[in-house]
């Protein structure tokens, strides 16, 4: 009878080990699962960033061409790309941190937007040999609590949540942040938009090339002067804000039908850059007016009439007068 009991009681207690081994092999796979990091991979490699919007049916391809100089490809036009836009799309990968597991079956995957039809699914590569192979899901917004404590000077912020998933992978992940926003279906989005681009302190030459007369501004001694007169410094000051940091997002087909050549040219020089020549063609479409661009940004071409981009640019002499009171 003893030995009877003993038998039993050691039945049992083999039983109760054995499942919890197994409860304790199962909470290992989890945790073996979950990744301390959605990607990792040295950014600096990257080569191309290839990105395919599924609700558009649209591929777009962001290429490495020299020293953090990059192009855009889209339906088979290429253009220089906006070095800040990459640098912001590679450092999500840096940041991209697991929150937490979403989802572990394919069934969620439409519902968090990182299925073939409904994600946008973005390759890195080295060249040709690929470092991830990522979708970008929907995004989430958490409102911050009610009564959460702030001072004057600091507004509480909500959580955006991103979801994510490894290509190879049925696990969906959420992440911080608003990701899809970095992946516009308009090619335009992922253009240089520069006109002019150098440090107002260093422009010393401005010349306007008009179809009666050109108009020169050098500075001399500190001093600067228009057509051999003084200018007005505050007037002169108040164009160069305008103009050093000048940039477009309103680009126009290179179709478009120019009347001539360039009519009106500005040419910007100084230190620590090469010359700078913006150009205005007269267009036939009067709701344009003019064309403009820029040499250094080849290809682009800007709309003259939005944000009164050709009257921001082409002045005349009394711009760099004083006013009269």
């Amino acid at each position: 009878m003893f030995k009877k009991l003993n038998s039993k009681v050691l039945i049992i207690i083999l039983i109760v080990l054995a499942a919890i081994y197994y409860i304790s092999t199962l909470s290992d796979d989890k945790e073996r699962s979950f990744r301390n990091e959605i990607v990792a991979i040295d950014t600096a490699q990257v080569t191309d960033i290839i990105i395919n919007i599924a609700k558009e049916d649209l591929q777009i391809s962001l290429t490495k061409t020299g020293n953090n100089e990059w192009d855009v490809m889209a339906n088979g036009n290429r253009y220089p790309a906006d070095k800040s836009i990459v640098k912001s799309i590679l450092g999500q990968y840096s940041l991209m941190k697991p929150k937490r597991i979403a989802a572990t079956s394919s069934e969620k995957w439409d519902a968090f937007e990182v299925s073939d039809s409904t994600g946008t699914r973005v390759t890195l590569l080295d060249s040709d040999e690929e470092l991830t192979d990522i979708y970008i899901g929907k995004f989430s917004y958490t409102q911050p609590p009610q009564g959460a404590q702030q001072n004057q000077y600091q507004q509480q912020r909500g959580t955006m949540t991103s979801f994510v998933r490894i290509a190879e992978d049925k696990d969906v992940y959420a992440v911080e942040g608003f990701l899809k926003m970095s992946y516009q279906s308009d090619v335009n989005a992922y253009r240089n938009k520069n006109l002019i681009n150098v440090n107002k302190d260093d422009i010393s030459k401005l010349e306007f090339k008009y179809p009666d007369r050109t108009i020169t501004l050098a500075k001399e001694e500190n001093k600067w002067m228009m057509n051999g007169q003084p200018a007005d410094s505050a007037n002169t000051v108040k164009y160069l804000n305008k103009i050093y940091r000048l940039n477009s997002s309103n680009f126009v087909d290179q179709s478009t039908q120019k009347l001539s050549d360039a009519t009106f040219k500005l040419s910007v020089e100084g230190n620590n850059f090469s010359p700078i020549e913006v150009s205005a063609f007269p267009t036939a479409d009067t709701t344009i007016k003019f064309v403009i661009s820029s040499s250094i940004n080849p290809g682009a071409e800007f709309d003259g009439s939005k944000a009164k981009l050709y009257e921001k640019v082409f002045v005349d002499e009394t711009a760099f007068l004083p006013e009269i009171k």
